[in-house]
């Protein structure tokens, strides 16, 4: 494998190091990453492989809670939680692997102290092997000013990073060479992982970049810096006799992308390891557990012990989800006692305590020991139950499951003249977040509008229509030149229009010939023919945007999803159009590796009157996330007066829950009408993807069932979870069949029986 010069280049000796190896590999000897050359003895190969995960300060949030579930649930291992006092005391001398998860490689090395770094470098260079991750990857960094603790057992820097969000890394041939990972672009994710530099070289090692990063991602620093692409995102190699595997992104967080940790696994100690996933049963009670700080050794124990049994539904959350909404969506939550003092379930208080109150409200309990109650001591008003250990909280878990359920608040009356707002629905739109905040609020009536509706005279009554998201394109050639131009007119003549992404663009001046738009307003895309991609970004409010927002602060994170950036275009006749926020965030560009202009300072926000109406435009998603919900409000308010006052169903105790997946205007019909109205079923929030398939009782269908759907589901069948497709026509029915074991409806009125039988 490559060794690195001070210049970082790969020697001379290595070069010939990695012909001789070449002409070795072709002449039938054994290869690098085979298991006879794993440092694996085969007498003991078949023994449980032991693997020792670090829980100590440092390594925390979702992705430690990920990393102890995969190894708990692995087949011919032992994984046994270890912290820095454990290390130092030798429990890596009855370790084969240390996994060290992410978080912050800082206090991961302060946790450690000056012995155990010495122990964590001993135990590799004698023999064994070391998967890390993220925070994991910098810890065998060379040591900075910032991060003066590293081990340097690689020979790589740190080089800028900042931002999170789902992006790409290629791994190239000697990945599938070393570890069995096929050379692939894949989609993993990031979170303020390293951009690694190469740096000094280190003696006794041999490494080499095995991924590098696709795209570039500046979206919440508001300073420039070196790209990411074609940067390192991941290594593999030896430090004396042991082997180390890491990755600057987290694959542990995705099951689609932990194919890329058996290659670890595979590489570090040549065995083919396997785990499975846990799956939802329908008795099971859905409990959240906070993951924003460390665990320590005895709260990894109680995670491994939770995710191997089938007493609980168990969904691991942190400040991020319960600012989602996930609170909806679950029964309890367990606020343990963390290894840190940084911010014990600091993800139900502060800005969240709202949304903890609710969920308290409606009946949900929340069970906190240790320092997690001392933390919730602080915030009495809230009312979270305080138990002296976790064996306390699992027995008040267990009685709580038992208590009655008590019934569900009545929805709302609608006031006596509602607003009436519509809201486009076709194929891919993202009007679910708009809907449930509607169709929930006394003071609007909402109506779905299909691309057909425009042209005939579906626009007729409305106060509002909201245009969401989806591709840039669609919603022009959908709703067609004649339901286009009525749309204008609609709002020329004193309609309110709320656009947000594809809706933005569909508002803007075209950019290109082959886009159309509306021209409401003074604005056009700076770069329409391109795809950034999608990831948290920074917005700044001006003046006029924090009077409509009503906000004090002037910075928020919004999730970014391919919308706009606006830059000036021509003028438009009679209006008054204001920049109410601007990106503060300069880069989201991980569709490609080629530069895209910057963000910075572009408008992503707009609102004012145009002609007799009025005009709101969001370039971002705040509908994404209910900590920003009032965003949407306040827009929606600045057009009509009114802020709806709606937001999600709440789960009730027991009930299915269900991934809902709507397509046309009767599939969102119908789950604002009788399926979010069903105390029996809770809806989760629609996302794309099916990374919650764990964590549902069943799936709907309503489009025609495709090949990937197919993919993924027939395993979830497998499983055990139940999946209804709605099909009412014969091409539906048809492409059905090729999932076997769904359930298959000719309408809706028949969808819940089919979930609940």
């Amino acid at each position: 494998m490559a060794n690195f010069g001070k210049d970082g280049k790969m020697t001379v000796k290595a070069r010939l190091l990695l012909v001789v190896a070449a002409i070795a590999a072709l002449a039938g000897c054994v290869g690098p990453g085979s298991k006879e050359n794993s440092g694996t003895p085969a007498s003991v190969a078949s023994a449980p492989l032991r693997v020792a995960v670090f829980v100590d300060n440092g390594a925390r949030n979702v992705g430690a809670f990920r990393w102890l579930e995969i190894t708990a649930r692995m087949k011919n291992a032992v994984a046994t939680p270890v912290d820095g006092e454990a290390v130092r005391n030798g429990a890596l001398d009855s370790a084969d692997v240390l996994v060290m998860p992410g978080g912050s490689s800082v206090d991961e090395a302060k946790s450690l102290e000056a012995a155990g770094r010495e122990k964590v470098k001993a135990f590799v260079k004698a023999g064994g092997g070391y998967v890390g991750t993220c925070a994991g990857c910098c810890l065998l960094m060379e040591p900075s000013k910032d991060h003066p603790d590293m081990l340097h057992m690689i020979p790589f820097k740190f080089g800028p990073s900042g931002g999170r969000a789902d992006l790409s890394i290629s791994f190239n041939r000697r990945a599938e060479e070393l570890a069995g990972i096929k050379k692939a672009k894949v989609p993993i994710r990031y979170s303020w992982g390293p951009v690694p530099l190469p740096s000094l070289p280190v003696e006794d090692s041999d490494v080499e970049v095995i991924a590098t990063y696709n795209g570039n991602l500046n979206a919440i620093n508001d300073s420039a810096r070196p790209s990411m692409a074609g940067q390192a995102a991941a290594f593999a190699g030896t430090y004396g006799k042991g082997r180390r595997f890491v990755l600057s992104v987290h694959p542990e967080y995705d099951p689609d992308d932990h194919f890329v940790l058996q290659g670890a696994f595979r590489f570090v100690t040549g065995r083919e390891l396997e785990w499975d996933y846990p799956q939802r049963k329908r008795s099971q009670l859905a409990v959240g557990f906070m993951c924003d700080d460390s665990f320590g050794a005895e709260v990894a124990r109680l995670v491994q012990r939770l995710v191997t049994e089938d007493e609980f539904d168990i969904l691991p959350l942190n400040s991020a989800a319960v600012s989602e909404g996930w609170l909806h969506h679950v029964d309890a939550v367990l606020a343990p006692s963390f290894a840190a003092r940084a911010k014990p379930a600091a993800g139900l208080y502060g800005k969240n305590s709202e949304r903890t109150k609710a969920f308290l409200a409606r009946g949900g309990r929340i069970f906190a020991w240790g320092r997690a109650a001392e933390e919730a001591g602080k915030h009495d008003e809230i009312g979270t139950t305080c138990v002296g250990s976790a064996e306390d909280a699992l027995a008040a878990l267990r009685a709580f499951a038992a208590e009655p359920v008590p019934p569900r608040s009545p929805f709302p009356a609608k006031v006596e003249k509602p607003l009436v707002a519509g809201i486009f629905q076709d194929d891919g739109s993202s009007s679910v977040p708009f809907a449930g905040m509607l169709a929930l609020s006394p003071e609007y009536e909402l109506r779905f509008l299909g691309p057909k509706d425009y042209a005939n005279g579906g626009l007729d009554g409305l106060d509002l229509v909201i245009q969401s998201g989806n591709a840039r394109a669609m919603q022009y050639d959908a709703i067609g030149e004649k339901g286009a131009e009525a749309l204008k007119q609609f709002v020329l003549g004193g309609g309110k229009y709320y656009g947000v992404c594809a809706g933005a663009f569909l508002a803007l001046q075209p950019s290109l010939p082959e886009r159309r738009g509306l021209g409401l307003v003074p604005f056009k895309d700076d770069a329409p023919a391109h795809c950034r991609g999608v990831a948290p970004i920074k917005v700044k409010f001006s003046e006029a945007g924090k009077g409509v927002f009503e906000v004090s602060s002037t910075n928020r994170v919004v999730a970014y999803a391919n919308g706009p950036a606006l830059v000036p275009g021509d003028s438009v006749e009679d209006s008054d159009i204001k920049v109410l926020g601007r990106y503060l965030g300069r880069t989201v560009n991980i569709c490609q590796p080629e530069p895209l202009p910057e963000m910075k300072d572009k408008a992503a926000f707009v609102g004012g009157r145009v002609g007799k109406g009025m005009v709101f435009l969001s370039c971002p998603h705040p509908e994404f996330e209910e900590g920003n919900f009032d965003l949407v409000r306040n827009g929606i308010k600045l057009l009509t007066g009114v802020a709806p006052s709606g937001t999600w169903v709440d789960r009730m105790r027991g009930a299915v829950s269900v991934k809902y997946v709507s397509s046309d205007k009767a599939s969102v019909q119908f789950l604002f009408g009788p399926l979010l109205r069903d105390s029996r079923i809770d809806v989760l929030p629609a996302k794309e993807g099916w990374e919650e398939l764990p964590h549902v009782d069943a799936v709907v269908l309503t489009a025609d069932v495709s090949n990937g759907d197919v993919s993924y589901l027939t395993t979830f069948i497998r499983r055990g979870g139940r999946v209804v497709v709605v099909a009412d026509t014969e091409q539906g029915r048809q492409a059905a069949g090729k999932l076997a074991g769904a359930v298959v409806v000719d309408s809706y009125d028949k969808v819940i029986a089919a979930i609940l039988n």
